[in-house]
């Protein structure tokens, strides 16, 4: 089993018995468009009518697996895909926002 400094190490962040905590940058409201966020989790904003959004992170491979998931509520907008590359992804959505979205994201490798 692993200690906890390791997973600590693996996850860029700290692990406790009930808490998971990653570092993380969270893109303030009004800040849309592509961001450059090299930690292991955070937010982007969509602007309205915007449905791809590039992310470069240089954490990420063309093999790391990225959940994302929308943080606000829109009738037409939600995660339809996320394409890692080396050094960046792009998350696209299924439809243009109505509203400014923010989508979170987490890296793993």
């Amino acid at each position: 089993m692993a200690t906890d400094a390791e997973v600590t190490a693996a996850v860029a962040g700290k692990l406790s018995s009930t808490n998971l905590v990653v570092d993380r940058t969270i893109t303030a409201g009004g800040t849309t468009g592509a961001q450059t966020i090299n930690k292991a989790a955070g937010t982007v904003n969509f602007a309205i009518g915007s449905v791809s959004l590039v992310v470069t992170n240089s954490l990420v491979t063309a093999n790391s697996i990225i959940v994302c998931t929308t943080r606000t509520d829109d009738l037409n907008a939600f995660v339809w895909s996320i394409v890692a590359a080396a050094g960046s992804f792009t998350v696209n959505l299924s439809a243009p926002p109505e509203v400014e979205v923010s989508v979170g994201f987490l890296v793993t490798n």
